[in-house]
């Protein structure tokens, strides 16, 4: 699985895509764990909250997604699409 990590607020956070056609991830770092996913509207949203503090930086990390699978798109040519970008 493909993961990458980002530094939002001081605080980094790894994310790790759940499949390579699936647009679900797993957002964690030592005090939280979130299941999010981007909804039909364009919107990230917490679909789980497995352990630790509620606040997670939502927008930032789904940005950093976007971010991250556009360049890498990019960069590899035919990786995976995230299926609502």
């Amino acid at each position: 699985m493909d993961s990458f990590e980002i530094i939002i607020k001081e605080e980094t956070f790894r994310i790790i895509r759940s499949g390579p056609e699936n647009d679900i991830f797993s957002v964690f770092n030592h005090a939280t764990c979130h299941i999010i996913k981007k909804n039909s509207f364009g919107i990230w949203k917490s679909v789980e909250h497995r352990f630790g503090t509620d606040s997670l930086p939502i927008d930032e990390v789904g940005e950093a997604i976007e971010k991250h699978y556009k360049d890498f798109d990019a960069a590899v040519g035919n990786a995976p699409q995230l299926s609502e970008f």
